[in-house]
């Protein structure tokens, strides 16, 4: 069986960036990502590159951020009253924060913080970046009919969203 969309993919992963620098890893923590292929839970150049894959496959692949998080728009800023974001704690400038928009909520980074508002970028942190990942396919099976038609797997059978 290969990687396809409506199965389940267990992946491990390491994501770097054009320095090398390590972004994130599914290894730091022993906790591999498990998501439904093709229902657009992973960005789409990482689903196009592990397509077809099997069991044990290790694969080293780039996406450019016309298939990642896209480009970053320098006009994609909000100013926000410091009042609707008092369940972010302390705000301070470089604080990645979430945000509520008519789109639900969007992750943010403070680039200027004053008396009364912040100014926050609303492009996602990886935006304009070229992404390198290392993947191992850990595991894969088809999803069940509940998994497919409410877009994501279910833990141990249920669901618990």
């Amino acid at each position: 069986m290969h990687v396809a969309t409506n199965h389940v993919i267990t992946v491990h992963y390491n994501l770097r960036d054009d320095n090398n620098e390590l972004i994130f890893s599914t290894y730091a923590e022993d906790k591999p990502t498990v998501y439904l292929h093709g229902r657009r839970q992973m960005i789409a150049g990482f689903e196009s590159k592990v397509a077809k894959a099997v069991v044990g496959d290790k694969l080293s692949f780039s996406v450019m951020p016309s298939e990642g998080y896209g480009l970053r728009n320098v006009n994609n800023t909000q100013r926000i009253p410091n009042k609707y974001l008092k369940h972010e704690g302390r705000l301070i400038v470089g604080k990645e924060i979430h945000v509520n928009t008519d789109s639900g909520v969007k992750p943010g980074t403070i680039f200027k913080v004053g008396k009364f508002n912040v100014d926050v970028d609303m492009n996602h942190p990886l935006a304009g970046k070229n992404l390198h990942f290392e993947v191992e396919i850990i595991n894969l099976r088809k999803a069940i009919d509940e998994e497919i038609s409410h877009g994501h797997v279910h833990d141990a059978g249920s669901c618990n969203q």
